[in-house]
């Protein structure tokens, strides 16, 4: 068992990378990956600063050792297509994701598609005229993005900006526009040889009762015959396997070995 998206004080989350760590072993894993989130070229609340990336990565070198033998450990990024590529390089592992709408000329006043319902019926009244095609559109060109980013081998919570659409409903996930921009973005990055990832992050949060990506997407992807493997996206180790008792089915069992992504 494994889960390679969860993050650490190093960036936005609750917990030390040991203290995750310990609760992988706790809870049984043979492996575990911690994420950072790559520094942003403007300021940001949730992204790495750039100067935490090395002691990030000589905190996730100690424990390689210190845990060896007992438990694989892996350091990742959270790769945004915003980051420079050189967040890439020194990581065991990227997931390629994308928060942001590139909208009006500022990036630093570009809206965070995941950053609550306000700012979602904000961004889409004043960048989009109130059209979430248009908006969804332009979410799912940013991330097609990662398809052009080899390093970036896994694809973070591909619908992200329905983040709190069972609650309030922003986007319609039928429309035929919508589904076109979704599935235009997956053939590319299936095209790439990316791996896709069902994420728990937002069941965690109380945000959703189901894992991205919707079903409707999901079938696409198996129809395609991607590669998908379960992801927690943890920010407390108290919600380390969130839903993977009752998700695990909708992954190959051999994507819970870490030769599943790491030879990909």
């Amino acid at each position: 068992m494994q889960n390679l998206h969860a993050h650490s004080v190093f960036c936005d989350g609750k917990n030390t990378p040991e203290e995750m760590i310990r609760a992988c072993l706790a809870a049984g894993m043979d492996s575990a990956g911690i994420s950072i989130h790559s520094p942003l070229p403007f300021a940001n609340g949730w992204a790495a600063k750039a100067e935490n990336v090395a002691p990030f990565l000589a905190e996730m070198r100690r424990l390689k050792a210190a845990y060896a033998g007992r438990i694989a450990v892996y350091a990742g990024v959270e790769w945004d297509v915003l980051s420079d590529e050189k967040w890439l390089e020194p990581f065991d592992y990227a997931i390629g994701s994308a928060h942001f709408l590139p909208v009006g000329g500022d990036p630093a006043a570009y809206p965070t598609v995941d950053d609550s319902p306000e700012t979602t019926r904000r961004f889409l009244a004043e960048a989009f005229d109130g059209d979430s095609d248009a908006a969804a559109e332009c979410y799912f060109a940013q991330l097609r993005r990662v398809a052009d980013t080899p390093r970036a081998q896994v694809v973070g919570h591909f619908d992200l900006l329905t983040k709190f659409d069972e609650k309030e409903r922003f986007f319609d996930e039928t429309s035929l526009r919508y589904r076109a921009a979704a599935l235009n973005a997956m053939d590319a990055l299936v095209l790439a040889g990316k791996v896709f990832e069902v994420n728990t992050g937002a069941i965690a949060r109380g945000y959703r009762t189901t894992p991205y990506p919707d079903p409707f997407l999901l079938r696409a992807m198996q129809d395609a015959g991607v590669k998908l493997m379960l992801n927690s996206d943890c920010h407390d180790r108290r919600f380390l396997l969130c839903g993977f008792d009752q998700y695990a089915h909708l992954v190959p069992p051999e994507s819970f070995s870490p030769d599943y992504l790491l030879n990909a």
